[in-house]
């Protein structure tokens, strides 16, 4: 407890200062420090003081590179990213989902500095860590009372976001990203009300304007929207139907008004029609 405190008070003095870090600070070592306890259950520590804090010491280049392969690979072990996978409704949440934050950074960092700080089977090995954690992700609450920002699946969408921009990847794997979107945004157990179709739907722009993917496989995959078995009983029908009607209007929209993409926002609008004349007992 006396080192989460030590930690905490250091980061306000250097928040207070515009983040200006002290020349005589290990910075290093404080990234560490702070990776350690990135699942703070204090929101202000967690997301104010450790996620800004990565924000600038990884963007401003303040890290060694050994720093930023330790913090990689600290994010993504069993006790961070895959601390207590599957179990829902208590705080183990906070630490993956800001752990997924963190490697979406150092993606990023990779991404836009050019300094292959990750080789390409490293970034395989990541991308199959990334896929396992979203898939098995169960706790989908967005913001929590008194603790903040748990988020889990908007912050999947930022890390995915980064993973698609990253040249490494192949189609197939670039249409695993999409497949998976999909089966989060047609779960049937929760609703998502805390903007996490559009966290999505940036992922799934990134993708598409690489033009990796050829038109015929988008559009097949937008049209298999529809052949998504809906669960029969309520209000799990509900739920998914939301769901999977949200993804697919905030990607009409955003492709809408990005332009360059007419065909494919006709083909949403089908299977939006499809779910509007099949599932909404509302239409005339």
């Amino acid at each position: 407890m006396e080192e989460i405190i030590k930690l905490k008070n250091e980061l306000l003095r250097i928040s207070e200062n515009e983040w200006s870090f002290p020349k005589d600070v290990d910075l290093d070592g404080l990234a560490l420090e702070m990776m350690k306890n990135i699942g703070a259950i204090d929101p202000v520590l967690r997301d104010d003081l450790i996620l800004t804090g990565f924000y600038n010491l990884v963007y401003e280049k303040k890290l060694s590179k050994k720093c930023l392969k330790q913090l990689l690979a600290m994010a993504l072990s069993e006790e961070h990213l895959f601390y207590k996978l599957g179990t829902e409704n208590d705080d183990s949440v906070f630490n993956r989902a800001f752990s997924i934050l963190i490697v979406g950074i150092i993606i990023d960092y990779h991404n836009s500095f050019g300094e292959e700080l990750i080789d390409e089977k490293e970034m395989s090995d990541i991308f199959n860590q990334i896929i396992k954690y979203v898939k098995n992700e169960k706790d989908l609450r967005g913001y929590v009372d008194v603790k903040g920002w748990a988020h889990a699946i908007a912050h999947s969408g930022d890390a995915l976001t980064e993973l698609g921009a990253c040249n490494y990847l192949n189609d197939m794997e670039l249409m695993e990203i999409l497949d998976l979107i999909k089966l989060k945004c047609s779960i049937h157990n929760y609703v998502y009300i805390n903007e996490e179709p559009e966290r999505l739907v940036t992922a799934i722009v990134k993708i598409l304007d690489r033009k990796k993917l050829s038109n015929e496989e988008v559009k097949d995959w937008i049209v298999r929207f529809k052949d998504i078995e809906l669960p029969a009983n309520f209000p799990d029908k509900q739920y998914s139907k939301v769901n999977i009607k949200n993804l697919l209007r905030s990607l009409y929209f955003r492709l809408k008004f990005k332009g360059g993409y007419d065909n494919l926002v006709s083909e949403i609008e089908a299977v939006l029609h499809y779910y509007n004349t099949n599932y909404n007992e509302f239409s005339e």
